[in-house]
Formats: C-alpha cells, structure tokens, sequence
C-alpha cells in the first residue's frame, strides 16, 4: 500500500457531540462504547439508540464507526456478548475492538466476516505477538506509541493485519487497556441507575486481568506515610505521548492507522485534537513539513483527560 493512501485517522468520541467534533475535524473513522461493555463504566459510552445515531451521522459524512469493546466477559456472559454482536453488526458497525485473545479467536469464528481490532490491551509489542493475533482472527492489531518508527517498519513485512498505532495516549505505569492492581477493583459492583437489569452490563472478570467497572484508583493521589505519619501526596507517574510530528514516519514505516485516544476528553478539546492529526496527515501526503506548533485551542501542556 503506497503512503498516500495510509494514514486511516481514528477518532474516539464518547457521546453524539463527541462523535460530530470527531468527524468535523476530519476523522475518518470513530471509536465507539456501548454502554455496559467497556471497561470506563458508563463514563464516555453510548446507548444503543445514541449508536444508531452516531452511525447515521457517519454515513452521512462518508465515514466509519468501530465499536470498542474493551472489557473482558465472565464465561457466562461470553454467549450473551456473542449473540448481541450479530444485532450491532447488522447495525453497520464497521468492526469490533477486543481486548482479550481468547474473546477475540472465538468472535471470528462465529463472525469469520466482522473486522475485529486486537485493542492495545492485548499487549502486542513485536512482530511475533502481532502475527499471533493476525492468525487468531484479527484484521488489525493496535501497537503503543511508544514504539518508534523504525520498529514498525521492522513488524510490517512480516505481518498480514493491519497495524494501527495508539500515536496520541498516556503512557501509564501499568499495561494501558489492562491495570495491574486487581486488588483495587470491587468485585461485585452494584448496577448503575442508567443500566438494564437485563443482562446488558458485562461485569468482568478479576482472575483475566480486566474487569467491567473501572474506579481509576491511578488517578487519586495516594498518601505516603512513615511510620504512621503522612509524610507526601502523590499521583502515580503518567506521562504524555502525542506524536503529530513523526506521523509522516509512521506512514512511512506502513502504518495503516492513525489512532488518538480521549473518549473523555470535552468536545472543544477533541476537536482541536482531531484536527492537529487530521493537519499532519494532510501535510505528509502533501510533501509538506508537519507544523510542531500546537493550534489554537490546545493546550501546551496537553493531556488525555479522563483517561
């Protein structure tokens, strides 16, 4: 695939105002949670009928919505997940990003047809952890931004999914898509106002590494005491990674999507976001220099809020 034709841009939106920003600033494609199946709780997803709606508005404007389904099912809820995915497909999602290999491999077999997205909680760094989930079942495989370029183009000849990389994220002290402090999570939650008792929440699993309500305890400050006396107040490290001035090497190096994070972020913010990625993949395919500048609009010292 020539570069010009590289360089999908994928948009998260977290409600319907959220998903028409995106698509304003020139996304190419959005990602989507339903309410019940991802890991944020009900922060930043939508019901099916704002879905349908979001879906609509994509087609309008020619572009795509991929659905994010990043928590990971208990065994008994895995029959459930998979006969409602048949419903959302017919709905016109364009795929389906998982967070868990097993989850993954038994989706496609019973869609073979469904694109499904191995989320970056799946972990893949290298060329041999990408080619394992390609031959799985996944269409596409999410990478960190925190490899380089020159890495990629390492993994892309060796590979047949696609390969998107997670170029605007935090890089967070644990796995991003899968916290390592399962002992912070509250095993039985109680079901919220705004959800059915019907058996649309999937809760999760602890033992898997994921679960379905996540209570952000990373983002609080912790205390740190000596013997009994508090002593400093810190929030765990987290640092910035947005890369608008190397996406021209990331095309180059056979990247096939462009994705931001911020399903959180306020609308005014995603929009100059979206449109900072949007300007820098223009100016590559264009020949030009990317602007390191930040436009107007976003702050200097940006941040994923919410994440």
């Amino acid at each position: 695939m020539a570069m010009k034709d590289r360089g999908t841009l994928l948009a998260p939106a977290g409600s319907v105002e959220a998903a028409k920003a995106s698509l304003e600033a020139g996304a190419d494609a959005i990602y989507v949670g339903l309410k019940g199946w991802s890991r944020g709780g009900a922060r930043g997803e939508l019901t099916p009928a704002e879905l349908q709606e979001v879906l609509t508005l994509a087609r309008q404007r020619g572009a795509t919505v991929e659905l994010a389904l990043n928590t990971i099912p208990r065994g008994h809820e895995v029959d459930f997940l998979l006969e409602r995915l048949a419903g959302l497909s017919a709905w016109g999602i364009a795929g389906v990003i998982l967070n868990d290999p097993g989850i993954l491999a038994r989706v496609h077999r019973r869609y073979p047809d469904l694109s499904l997205t191995a989320s970056i909680g799946c972990g893949a760094l290298n060329v041999h952890d990408v080619a394992l989930l390609g031959e799985i079942g996944a269409s596409c495989v999410v990478l960190p931004g925190t490899l380089h370029p020159a890495e990629i183009a390492e993994i892309r000849p060796h590979v047949k999914a696609r390969i998107e990389v997670m170029i605007h994220m935090v890089d967070e002290f644990h796995q991003l898509g899968k916290c390592w402090m399962p002992s912070y999570y509250r095993t039985n939650p109680a079901l919220m106002p705004e959800m059915p008792a019907d058996g649309e929440r999937l809760t999760g699993s602890i033992k898997r590494g994921g679960a379905g309500v996540c209570f952000k305890v990373c983002q609080h400050p912790w205390g740190l005491y000596l013997d009994g006396e508090k002593r400093d107040e810190r929030v765990l490290p987290a640092r910035q990674v947005s890369r608008a001035p190397e996406v021209g090497a990331y095309l180059e190096a056979g990247v096939d999507v462009i994705k931001l994070q911020g399903r959180g972020l306020p609308v005014e913010l995603l929009f100059a976001l979206v449109r900072r990625f949007r300007t820098a993949i223009d100016q590559t395919r264009n020949g030009q220099q990317i602007a390191d500048a930040e436009p107007v609009g976003l702050p200097t010292s940006w941040v994923v809020l919410g994440r």
